[in-house]
């Protein structure tokens, strides 16, 4: 996992209406800002309400990429959730995460990580 930060510029599609957006997310270590904000415009294009215009990725320019520290998780619950997962807890910055089922890894509870140092 790693932290991208990065600045696009977004056009409404069918118009000359441009602007500049700032992004900065949490993300698996392949993915680029571009294919990022690709995803992203392609979400919102998918679920466009009335009266809302498509947008397109014109440009990205990346501002910032970091690694994630490696968290030292320690199971903070014995039993599963009704949900099937195990709660875990980070020892060194404190944030709370989820393990599935038999899965290897513990996917961090997204609401925390903006505390993760």
């Amino acid at each position: 996992m790693k932290i991208i930060s990065y600045r696009a510029l977004i056009i409404q599609k069918g118009t000359s209406l441009k602007w500049f957006e700032e992004f900065s997310d949490m993300v698996v270590d392949d993915m680029t800002p571009l294919r990022h904000c690709q995803f992203l415009m392609s979400r919102f294009n998918d679920t466009l309400r009335k009266g809302e215009k498509a947008r397109e990725v014109l440009s990205v320019r990346s501002l910032k990429v970091g690694l994630l520290k490696e968290h030292n998780w320690n199971k903070i619950s014995w039993n599963p959730d009704k949900e099937g997962y195990f709660i875990y807890q980070c020892a060194a910055c404190g944030i709370t995460g989820k393990r599935y089922g038999t899965a290897a890894f513990v996917t961090p509870d997204r609401k925390n990580t903006i505390y993760c140092k």
